[in-house]
């Protein structure tokens, strides 16, 4: 669940501008001043979530989104007033997470859970289109989509393992998909 906690704060960017030849298409590199500031979770949701693990030996594939509701939550980047200082950053507030999981000829899982802290505080820095968040000794990186002003769009490509105490025993899931997180400045 800390993972997907940290999904909401991912800052890293790749914004395509296509002309009218492929050829002719210009990368975009964000600009990193417009980053600093409050910024409000407007969204969080997934795509293409897919998921396999292995039960009593028959093999298991399903697909899973994410979303979130009732956002209350924050955060503030704050740029470093000296050289040799990080850049830091606080959340604030919470929100529910949503989870859905399909398993072929099985009703959907739903599971609901309140996350009252969002990321805590720590520190950040962005390299071209990569923001790179580090709280309670975890780093993540995150792919900008979208960037203005008001708007920031983040994307994390999810390929992890992870293993899950259950009824059945000791379970390893492979997850993949792409989560993103909308953030408006406040």
């Amino acid at each position: 669940m800390k993972k997907i906690v940290f999904f909401l704060f991912a800052v890293s960017a790749i914004i395509v501008t296509s002309c009218s030849n492929d050829d002719d298409v210009i990368p975009f590199v964000a600009d990193a001043s417009l980053i600093p500031g409050a910024w409000d979770l407007q969204e969080i949701r997934s795509e293409n979530g897919t998921f396999t693990t292995t039960v009593q030996n028959l093999p298991i594939t399903g697909t899973y989104s994410i979303s979130g509701k009732d956002y209350n939550a924050s955060v503030t980047l704050t740029e470093a007033t000296a050289e040799n200082e990080p850049n830091t950053l606080s959340s604030t507030g919470s929100f529910t997470l949503v989870a859905t999981f399909s398993i072929p000829l099985q009703e959907p899982i739903v599971i609901e859970e309140a996350i009252p802290e969002v990321l805590g505080t720590g520190e950040w820095s962005v390299n071209g289109n990569t923001l790179t968040t580090t709280t309670q000794g975890e780093s993540q990186s995150y792919e900008i989509i979208a960037l203005s002003a008001q708007a920031l769009t983040l994307r994390i490509a999810i390929n992890e393992e992870t293993t899950v105490e259950s009824a059945l025993g000791t379970l390893t899931i492979n997850i993949t998909g792409d989560q993103f997180i909308e953030l408006r400045k406040q």
